[in-house]
């Protein structure tokens, strides 16, 4: 009976181990972006400043609003 005891508590243990080991650290979780978001001209669509089309200070969503 000891034995059987013994045994659970190992697996049990072994077991917490692995889960604690597979969660995602407090660090992994992706931040919110910071970039700026701006409208296109003509479609109103919201996209990341990086990815905009800016043509004479305006922003566009793509080729197609812009042409």
């Amino acid at each position: 009976m000891i034995k059987l005891i013994i045994i659970f508590l190992i697996a049990w243990l072994g077991f917490s181990v692995w889960r604690k080991l597979r969660q995602p650290k407090s660090n992994d979780i992706p931040l919110p972006s910071t970039r700026k978001m701006l409208s296109c001209s003509i479609c109103k669509t919201h996209i990341p400043e990086n990815e905009a089309i800016i043509h004479d200070g305006k922003a566009f969503c793509s080729k197609k609003c812009l042409g």
